[in-house]
Protein backbone atom coordinates (compact mmCIF):
# COMPACT_ATOMS: atom_id res chain seq x y z
CA UNK A 1 0.00 0.00 0.00
CA UNK A 2 1.22 3.01 -1.04
CA UNK A 3 2.04 5.69 1.97
CA UNK A 4 0.30 9.23 1.69
CA UNK A 5 2.70 11.90 0.22
CA UNK A 6 2.66 15.11 1.49
CA UNK A 7 6.06 16.17 0.19
CA UNK A 8 6.75 19.25 -0.87
CA UNK A 9 9.67 20.87 -1.88
CA UNK A 10 10.53 24.53 -1.06
CA UNK A 11 14.00 24.63 -2.40
CA UNK A 12 14.49 25.34 -5.88
CA UNK A 13 18.47 23.96 -6.26
CA UNK A 14 18.55 20.64 -4.86
CA UNK A 15 20.91 19.18 -7.07
CA UNK A 16 23.01 21.89 -7.66
CA UNK A 17 25.94 21.28 -10.10
CA UNK A 18 22.88 19.20 -11.81
CA UNK A 19 20.99 21.93 -12.19
CA UNK A 20 23.67 24.77 -12.91
CA UNK A 21 24.36 22.49 -15.86
CA UNK A 22 21.36 22.38 -17.11
CA UNK A 23 20.15 25.96 -16.77
CA UNK A 24 23.82 26.83 -18.33
CA UNK A 25 23.09 24.96 -21.32
CA UNK A 26 19.18 25.91 -21.73
CA UNK A 27 20.43 29.71 -21.50
CA UNK A 28 23.88 29.61 -23.93
CA UNK A 29 21.48 28.22 -26.50
CA UNK A 30 19.17 30.69 -25.88
CA UNK A 31 22.08 32.96 -26.13
CA UNK A 32 23.28 31.29 -29.46
CA UNK A 33 19.75 31.52 -30.78
CA UNK A 34 19.66 35.19 -29.66
CA UNK A 35 22.81 36.29 -31.10
CA UNK A 36 22.54 34.95 -34.37
CA UNK A 37 18.95 36.41 -34.64
CA UNK A 38 20.81 40.07 -33.87
CA UNK A 39 23.57 39.46 -35.93
CA UNK A 40 21.24 38.96 -39.15
CA UNK A 41 19.29 42.06 -37.90
CA UNK A 42 22.32 44.34 -37.80
CA UNK A 43 23.15 43.10 -41.50
CA UNK A 44 19.78 43.76 -42.71
CA UNK A 45 19.81 47.39 -41.28
CA UNK A 46 23.35 47.81 -42.94
CA UNK A 47 22.40 46.77 -46.38
CA UNK A 48 19.28 49.03 -45.72
CA UNK A 49 21.56 51.86 -44.62
CA UNK A 50 23.85 51.16 -48.01
CA UNK A 51 21.30 51.43 -50.10
CA UNK A 52 19.69 54.30 -48.56
CA UNK A 53 22.04 56.73 -46.66
CA UNK A 54 19.96 59.34 -45.40
CA UNK A 55 17.59 57.03 -43.29
CA UNK A 56 21.09 56.69 -41.61
CA UNK A 57 21.25 60.41 -40.32
CA UNK A 58 16.79 59.94 -39.63
CA UNK A 59 17.80 56.63 -37.80
CA UNK A 60 20.35 58.61 -35.12
CA UNK A 61 17.49 61.23 -34.92
CA UNK A 62 14.71 59.09 -34.10
CA UNK A 63 15.53 55.32 -33.75
CA UNK A 64 18.27 54.92 -31.50
CA UNK A 65 16.97 54.89 -28.13
CA UNK A 66 15.40 51.85 -29.93
CA UNK A 67 18.57 49.80 -29.15
CA UNK A 68 18.61 50.64 -25.38
CA UNK A 69 14.73 49.54 -24.98
CA UNK A 70 15.31 46.23 -27.17
CA UNK A 71 18.59 45.59 -24.85
CA UNK A 72 16.55 46.02 -21.45
CA UNK A 73 13.75 43.48 -23.36
CA UNK A 74 16.39 41.28 -24.24
CA UNK A 75 17.69 41.39 -20.42
CA UNK A 76 14.51 40.49 -19.01
CA UNK A 77 13.56 38.21 -21.00
CA UNK A 78 16.55 36.01 -20.31
CA UNK A 79 16.08 36.69 -16.76
CA UNK A 80 12.51 35.51 -17.08
CA UNK A 81 13.79 32.46 -18.81
CA UNK A 82 16.47 31.78 -16.31
CA UNK A 83 13.33 31.50 -13.43
CA UNK A 84 12.05 29.32 -15.73
CA UNK A 85 14.44 27.02 -16.79
CA UNK A 86 15.09 26.64 -12.92
CA UNK A 87 11.44 26.05 -12.22
CA UNK A 88 11.73 23.18 -14.61
CA UNK A 89 15.10 21.92 -13.50
CA UNK A 90 13.68 21.39 -9.73
CA UNK A 91 10.71 19.32 -11.30
CA UNK A 92 13.77 17.22 -12.86
CA UNK A 93 15.92 17.16 -10.10
CA UNK A 94 13.43 16.95 -7.27
CA UNK A 95 12.76 13.05 -8.30
CA UNK A 96 16.28 12.22 -9.26
CA UNK A 97 17.13 13.54 -5.54
CA UNK A 98 14.16 11.31 -4.18
CA UNK A 99 15.68 8.36 -5.75
CA UNK A 100 19.34 8.71 -5.11
CA UNK A 101 18.21 9.18 -0.90
CA UNK A 102 16.09 5.80 -1.55
CA UNK A 103 19.18 3.97 -2.97
CA UNK A 104 21.52 4.93 -0.47
CA UNK A 105 18.89 4.03 2.20
CA UNK A 106 18.53 0.45 0.22
CA UNK A 107 22.07 0.39 0.24
CA UNK A 108 22.35 0.50 3.51
CA UNK A 109 20.19 -2.35 4.48
CA UNK A 110 16.07 -0.95 4.50
CA UNK A 111 15.39 -3.86 1.81
CA UNK A 112 11.27 -2.86 2.80
CA UNK A 113 11.76 0.93 1.60
CA UNK A 114 10.22 1.77 -1.90
CA UNK A 115 10.64 5.05 -3.83
CA UNK A 116 7.34 7.42 -4.23
CA UNK A 117 7.06 10.66 -6.12
CA UNK A 118 4.26 12.87 -6.29
CA UNK A 119 2.09 11.90 -9.54
CA UNK A 120 3.22 13.62 -12.58
CA UNK A 121 6.82 14.12 -11.33
CA UNK A 122 9.72 13.49 -13.93
CA UNK A 123 11.10 9.87 -13.08
CA UNK A 124 7.58 8.74 -11.95
CA UNK A 125 7.86 5.44 -14.06
CA UNK A 126 11.03 5.22 -12.96
CA UNK A 127 9.95 5.09 -9.15
CA UNK A 128 6.99 2.86 -9.89
CA UNK A 129 9.76 -0.23 -12.08
CA UNK A 130 12.41 0.42 -8.93
CA UNK A 131 9.33 -0.12 -6.65
CA UNK A 132 8.76 -3.80 -8.96
CA UNK A 133 12.13 -4.49 -8.89
CA UNK A 134 12.94 -4.31 -5.01
CA UNK A 135 9.11 -6.12 -4.76
CA UNK A 136 11.04 -8.93 -6.74
CA UNK A 137 14.26 -8.74 -4.79
CA UNK A 138 12.64 -9.08 -1.72
CA UNK A 139 10.10 -11.79 -2.50
CA UNK A 140 13.70 -13.71 -3.60
CA UNK A 141 15.41 -13.18 -0.52
CA UNK A 142 12.42 -13.87 1.71
CA UNK A 143 12.16 -17.19 0.07
CA UNK A 144 15.63 -18.01 0.76
CA UNK A 145 17.34 -17.51 -2.96
CA UNK A 146 19.95 -14.69 -3.35
CA UNK A 147 20.46 -13.24 -6.66
CA UNK A 148 24.03 -14.99 -7.52
CA UNK A 149 22.34 -18.44 -6.37
CA UNK A 150 19.68 -17.64 -9.04
CA UNK A 151 22.33 -16.26 -11.22
CA UNK A 152 24.46 -20.00 -10.68
CA UNK A 153 21.53 -21.83 -11.22
CA UNK A 154 20.71 -20.42 -14.47
CA UNK A 155 24.18 -20.70 -15.87
CA UNK A 156 24.05 -24.65 -14.58
CA UNK A 157 20.94 -24.88 -16.60
CA UNK A 158 22.62 -23.44 -19.86
CA UNK A 159 25.53 -25.55 -19.63
CA UNK A 160 22.78 -28.60 -19.62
Amino acid sequence: MKPENKFQRKIIFIKKAFQYKFIAFVLAAVLFGMSFVFYEFVRLIENIFKKHPLLLQVFFEEGYGMFFVFGAEMLICFAVLALITAVISNRIAGPMYKLEITCKKIAGGDLGLRAYLRAGDACADLAAEFNKMMDALEARINAGQTPQADKQTNMQEDKQ
